[in-house]
């Protein structure tokens, strides 16, 4: 394994840890309604986002297209590159599960928001009330 891929591998490690924090701190802000820090924060994880993209293409120059960094880490006598890639795989599924945590209370944020507009703007027309008991549209 060259120094060079093992520098982009602890490079994406610390990115990715990066990112991880910045999620961890996306779901606080949302939980506490800070709006203003909200979009500070969307900001940050755009900009790592994209300095991962930049780090994980020059990785790819790098190997080439001979094998996946599975093989290459298997393959590796470094104790260090195996924990680092292990570290890798584990903070990906925790950005994956942190992201949907987040979506998810975004969504219902939005929901919520989007009900009370509708029911304190006036209606267009006279409801009535339908089969089922309530006000149709």
């Amino acid at each position: 394994m060259s120094p060079e891929l093992k520098v982009v591998i602890y490079q994406e490690k610390t990115i990715l840890k990066k990112l991880l924090e910045l999620l961890d701190e996306q779901h606080e802000l949302i939980i506490n309604k800070d709006i203003m820090k909200i979009d500070k924060i969307a900001q940050e994880l755009d900009s790592t986002a994209k300095e991962l993209a930049t780090t994980e293409i020059k990785r790819r120059s790098i190997m080439g297209s001979e094998s996946s960094i599975k093989e290459i880490v298997g393959n590796c006598d470094d104790e260090n590159i195996k924990q680092a890639y292990e570290e890798i795989k584990s903070n990906l599924k925790m950005i994956e599960i942190q992201k949907e945590s987040n979506a998810i209370l975004i969504k219902q944020r939005l929901f919520f928001t989007k009900k009370m507009i509708n029911c304190i703007k006036p209606g267009k027309g006279i409801g009535t009330y339908n089969a089922y008991g309530q006000v149709g549209k």
